[in-house]
């Protein structure tokens, strides 16, 4: 009896063995939507003590979200579910699914009455709202989405930072976000030195690639002194702790959690001066024909 048990053991042990690739392969391949919500209370700013100087940095290796019409090129990584290849901006080939990383309509936003109800109440301010498509790796594989385009230049935006979703066994959300404030919590006229600028997006490195030519043809310039230049003229200016005038807040609060999720299921992370709401859903095939 004992050995008729470990022979059923060991069987489902080695059935589980082969599965186990395939059934990884089968889910780094399907594709998901995504929506994601993030709003401020305003109100809830004095309700805690933050840290005075919180340590905010953006991950080495990230990527963005591009927008309908944008032409960019998407990074290259070493997640097979990252690497679906479609053109950004638009639809995979030879389907009417959208590309991953993409924009949706705003139609499309499940969160949207919810969100302008928060709006109307005049106690919410609302962040960033976006639905996407994309395919969900590993922990390992799958990059962090930056938020925010503070390093393409223009204002300086209230909300900075990152999220990153990945599956195992459960889905995964890690948010790396921050909200810049006024400080009215603080005492004096005490400020925290400005926090960093998100990397270039890659559609405004690619503007920047475009700008950066020999001033002449007749008189092509150095390849030295071009890469000098370029380098130069769009490297993020995130030293400005000097100059406090560049940076309009005087403190930022730091959400930084890793909340675990089911397919569907709507998540609420709360935090008394932000608010996440996110949803996945595995996103139907397209009918053929």
């Amino acid at each position: 009896m004992r050995d008729s048990s470990k022979t059923s053991l060991y069987r489902y042990l080695l059935f589980a063995t082969l599965l186990l690739p395939q059934w990884a392969q089968a889910q780094s391949e399907q594709l998901y939507q995504v929506e994601l919500l993030v709003f401020s209370r305003p109100a809830g700013a004095g309700a805690e003590h933050w840290d005075a100087i919180p340590e905010l940095a953006y991950p080495a290796r990230s990527r963005f979200l591009s927008y309908p019409g944008e032409q960019v090129e998407r990074p290259t990584t070493t997640s097979t579910a990252d690497n679906t290849a479609a053109p950004v901006g638009g639809t995979v080939a030879g389907t009417s699914q959208p590309a991953p990383f993409t924009t949706l309509a705003a139609g499309q936003r499940r969160f949207a009455g919810k969100a302008a109800a928060m709006q109307r109440s005049g106690r919410y301010r609302m962040l960033f709202h976006e639905t996407w498509i994309q395919p969900m790796g590993s922990q390992a594989s799958a990059m962090p989405i930056v938020l925010d385009r503070s390093g393409d230049g223009g204002p300086w935006p209230a909300l900075q930072g990152s999220i990153k979703l990945y599956l195992s066994r459960y889905f995964y959300l890690d948010t790396n976000l921050w909200l810049n404030t006024q400080g009215e919590y603080l005492p004096g006229y005490w400020r925290m030195p400005a926090p960093p600028l998100a990397p270039a997006s890659p559609a405004q490195q690619r503007s920047a690639v475009a700008t950066v030519q020999p001033a002449s043809l007749a008189e092509p310039a150095d390849a030295e002194q071009v890469a000098v230049q370029f380098e130069a003229e769009t490297r993020p200016d995130t030293d400005l702790s000097e100059e406090g005038a560049n940076y309009p807040y005087r403190h930022a609060v730091q959400l930084k959690q890793t909340r675990r999720m089911r397919s569907g299921q709507v998540v609420y992370i709360d935090h008394p001066l932000l608010g996440v709401l996110v949803t996945i859903t595995p996103l139907e095939s397209a009918p053929e024909g």
